[in-house]
């Protein structure tokens, strides 16, 4: 359970680390639509760790 549940809180972690790179290089680009949508998946992403949160503080 613990291991499944660290896999997934990395795989977070590492969607977060993606979309921010995607989301400087919209904003290079200037293309507003994936500027708005990786800024609302980088905030969907913060939202699902924040989940996470009650059980990394042990």
């Amino acid at each position: 359970m613990e291991v499944k549940f660290m896999q997934s809180f990395d795989r977070l972690l590492n969607l977060e680390k993606e979309y921010k790179g995607k989301l400087e290089f919209a904003k290079e680009m200037n293309d507003e639509e994936k500027i708005i949508y990786y800024e609302g998946a980088c905030e969907g992403l913060k939202v699902a760790m924040s989940a996470f949160a009650p059980y990394l503080i042990k």
